[in-house]
Parts: structure tokens; sequence; C-alpha cells
């Protein structure tokens, strides 16, 4: 439990940093519980409408993590620490789905914030396979594992981890976790110029929230209705 609570309040303190909470507002609304069920393939997750879920004690915008810590790693993007920080995106989108509407999200991801929505990486998946530079390096290739080798550096370019993929949803809040965790030195990003695009994409996003934040935080703030 320790552990879990010095990564919250660690990553609390980088959004208090960045001006994602301030004095009690936006971001510090939400919370972090550990769940009664152990992981189910989630490292951790937040709901945005809770639905049947209610009846096990579950409530909306609130971070869990099962029960079964040891579940975690201490690979890149699997700590609990990073965890908390992939969940605090799906918190931020709770808190203010209006920000999200605006183009620079769509502009980033290729798509709205929508869980399960494979739009982008489908349509990236087609212009890889169409394009003449996959097609003739794989033409070389003389094993399956040569292939897949090629396949993973395409994707290591567009997608800054693998789960990222998935949805627009969790390419931001993959790509918010890694902004969090190296913030200081976003730089190390350049070789990866579609990641790097990203990235900086959500550093701006942040900038502009916390300024807008920062301008009305006397106002009584209330979680948008999404």
């Amino acid at each position: 439990m320790c552990t879990v609570e010095t990564s919250y309040n660690r990553v609390r303190s980088e959004l208090a940093d960045l001006g994602l909470i301030v004095d009690g507002l936006y971001l510090d609304c939400i919370e972090l519980c550990i769940s009664d069920y152990p992981c189910q393939g989630e490292l951790g997750y937040l709901f945005e409408h809770v639905g049947v879920w209610a009846r096990l004690g579950f409530k909306p915008g609130v971070i869990y993590l099962p029960s079964d810590l040891s579940a975690h790693s201490s690979q890149a993007g699997h700590t609990v620490l990073d965890t908390i920080r992939h969940e605090y995106a799906h918190a931020w989108w709770y808190v203010d789905p209006r920000f999200f509407r605006d183009d620079w999200f769509v502009n980033t991801f290729g798509a709205p914030y929508s869980n399960g929505n494979p739009k982008p990486f489908q349509q990236w998946e087609r212009n890889v396979i169409q394009s003449r530079k996959y097609c003739k390096a794989v033409s070389r290739c003389r094993t399956e594992s040569g292939v897949h080798r090629i396949w993973g550096k395409c994707l290591h370019e567009q997608f800054i981890s693998e789960y990222a993929a998935t949805s627009a949803a969790e390419d931001f809040a993959e790509t918010f976790m890694f902004y969090l965790k190296y913030r200081n030195s976003l730089d190390r990003f350049q070789s990866r110029p579609t990641v790097y695009r990203k990235i900086k994409a959500v550093e701006k996003a942040v900038q502009r929230a916390a300024k807008q934040l920062d301008w009305g935080h006397q106002k009584h703030w209330r979680i948008a209705s999404a």
C-alpha cells in the first residue's frame, strides 16, 4: 500500500507542477482505490460510466488498481507509477471531455477520443502495407521473424507503445504517461518523429489547459458532462 500511496502522491505532484491540479480543482477530484478483484488483463482502469458495475461497488471517475498488485512489473509503462499516470489521462477526459473535442485531439491522434476505436491503427496499417518502402523491405526477408522485426520497427516509429495502437484514447493515454515520465527530456523522442509530434502536442495541450484553469480557478469548477 505504501508503494501505491507514494506513487499516487508523486503523480499528483507532477500534475500540480504542470498546473492540472490547482486549489483542489480539476484533476484533484480524482481518487485512487485498490479493487477487491484481481487483474483481468488491465493493470488499472477508470470507469467513465459505471452501469451494472455499480452493483460491485465501482464508482465513475475513480482510478482502480487490481487487488493483486504483483501483476505490475518493473518494465517501463507497466509499473504502478506508470499505470497511475496512464489512468490519469483517462481521468482528464472524464473531468473535462469538452477540452478533448477541440481539433487538437483528432489532428494528433487521428480520431475522436473513444475507447475501442481502432480507426487510426487501421488507417496506418493500410498505409504501411501499401507503402513501397515496406513492401521492398519485406520482399528481402527470408524468415517470418524478419518480417516481424520490420513491422515492429514501423510500429515503434508511429506509436509510443504497442498498447497505444489499440485506439485513439489509448494512444493519448500512453503518450500522456510517457510525457509525465519524461517531461523534462522530451528530445529523447526526436528519433521517432511521429511519436515526438504527438508528445509535443500533449505538452501544448497541458499548457493550454493549465492556463485556462489558472485563468478561471476562482470560478466554481464542476465535472463537465460528456
